[in-house]
């Protein structure tokens, strides 16, 4: 029998739906769009796509605006490294804690792709594709998975990943809910993939070293999350972190805080889009 995946008609993981709709929103308030994403309102169902075209609007708080600025940010950093990777040969794609998350939908069909997550979120996405007739093409694979228990190397072997192969890993919105040895441990089984392979993911920050004003936007952020049973229980201070992915193997790591992430995706915007520095940093890495 079938899960039940729903809550009042919604998936339970809040936090994904949000997401989703922050980028489904994009795509109808800012010019110019920074992510084009052809299938983000198939994920929302049909009855609230139908319900976010009409009234984008109710999305367009000035809180609600910055964290949208955030989620295509970082959706579009890693659409430019997979385009580069495969430009560059790489045939590889594993999206950890997908949620509602589309890239998969998009990539070339030559390109392995598994998204690994909760089954509850899986099956709420693929009932909402199949309500807005997306085939799921045959080289994307959805796997159950809880991050907090799996070995990475032997689940995704079984699916097609060839651990001897470069591969991306896509980390959006998921290190946050796992304790920090459980963040830590997957960024090192990352750093045992062959040379090239790379991790795009986001993290906190630790508050003790956030300003007054990032501590207040940090802890409303944290009780409404916690509120909606999806508590954050990991941060990192961004200068330790860099150096233990260096030490890790990784040869390359790149931070972007919300000063970088608006100097590359969001200046001179006359709409005004921007994101603010709220307690999250952006990492990209790469394995020497």
């Amino acid at each position: 029998m079938k899960q039940q995946a729903v809550l009042d008609g919604i998936p339970r993981r809040r936090s994904a739906l949000t997401m989703a709709l922050a980028r489904a929103t994009h795509q109808l308030l800012d010019e110019p769009t920074l992510l084009h994403d052809r299938h983000a309102f198939d994920v929302l169902g049909s009855s609230l796509a139908r319900e976010t075209v009409i009234d984008p609007y109710a999305y367009n708080a000035p809180m609600l605006r910055t964290l949208r600025a955030a989620v295509v940010a970082r959706a579009r950093l890693v659409e430019d490294r997979v385009a580069l990777a495969i430009d560059a040969g790489l045939r590889q794609i594993v999206i950890l804690g997908a949620g509602l998350d589309t890239l998969s939908l998009r990539i070339p069909d030559s390109v392995r792709c598994v998204e690994l997550d909760q089954v509850e979120i899986q099956q709420w996405k693929l009932d909402r594709l199949e309500e807005s007739g997306v085939t799921v093409p045959s080289n994307v694979a959805f796997v159950p998975a809880d991050l907090a228990k799996v070995s990475l190397s032997g689940l995704l072997g079984d699916q097609g990943i060839d651990p001897g192969l470069p591969t991306f890993f896509s980390c959006l919105g998921v290190l946050p809910y796992l304790e920090t040895p459980v963040a830590s441990a997957i960024m090192r089984q990352v750093s045992r993939y062959p040379s090239q392979s790379e991790i795009v993911f986001d993290a906190r920050v630790s508050p003790g070293s956030l300003s007054p004003v990032e501590q207040w936007m940090d802890a409303m952020a944290a009780r409404s999350f916690a509120a909606a049973g999806e508590p954050w229980l990991s941060d990192f201070d961004p200068a330790e972190l860099k150096a233990t992915l260096l030490r890790d193997g990784f040869c390359e790591v790149e931070c972007l805080d919300a000063e970088a992430i608006n100097a590359r995706y969001f200046i001179r915007r006359r709409d005004g889009l921007q994101t603010v520095d709220g307690g999250l940093r952006l990492y990209r890495a790469t394995v020497g």
